[in-house]
């Protein structure tokens, strides 16, 4: 990974990071978010959950769920594409969700999505910039985790350029969808 995307991932880290940390539940019936023995881990956002202050629960269309399967459509067509074979597509995408699931858990995408976007800005460009952002950044995360995805396959075998493409086509799609925010 380049120092620029460590820099690039480091941002979105330390808010993750923050989800985990929330403060005290006003109501006994509302789920908190906490930290076991330092060990940060994600959990989905429910109905009555208590968010840290500034923090927004997931987006209907921005949720890992659907981050990932725009990601898996993209894959599934770029493999079809070049003719690999069916079970070996079926094997390539069931890592490179697992992939995707852990590294957009790691640093509570769907979260950041919604803060970021809905959080109040002075103008309409800098809104835009932070979409902009997010989506170099969540799109470089999910290309990543596209490259982890092939560790050990056979599909290292179809060379460099495949390489890179399969990686392009996750980081595109989920950058691609997070750009739509500048639509709305």
């Amino acid at each position: 990974m380049t120092m620029f995307y460590r820099a690039v991932l480091f941002a979105p880290l330390m808010l993750g990071a923050s989800l985990a940390l929330s403060g005290l539940s006003s109501s006994p019936h509302a789920k908190e978010l906490s930290v076991p023995d330092n060990h940060v881990q994600y959990q989905s956002h429910t109905l009555g959950m208590k968010l840290p202050d500034g923090v927004f629960p997931p987006m209907p269309g921005y949720t890992h769920k659907e981050l990932i399967a725009v990601a898996h459509a993209r894959t599934v067509d770029f493999l079809k594409a070049r003719n690999v074979e069916p079970g070996l597509i079926r094997e390539t995408l069931i890592a490179l969700d697992t992939h995707l699931v852990n590294a957009f858990e790691k640093e509570g995408v769907e979260y950041q999505i919604a803060t970021w976007y809905q959080k109040p800005y002075d103008s309409p460009d800098l809104r835009k910039r932070s979409i902009d952002n997010m989506a170099e950044q969540f799109g470089a995360l999910a290309l990543e985790a596209a490259a982890e995805s092939l560790d050990g396959s056979q599909l290292l075998l179809q060379g460099k350029a495949f390489y890179g493409d399969f990686m392009s086509e996750s980081g595109d799609a989920v950058s691609d969808l997070i750009l739509t925010l500048n639509k709305h």
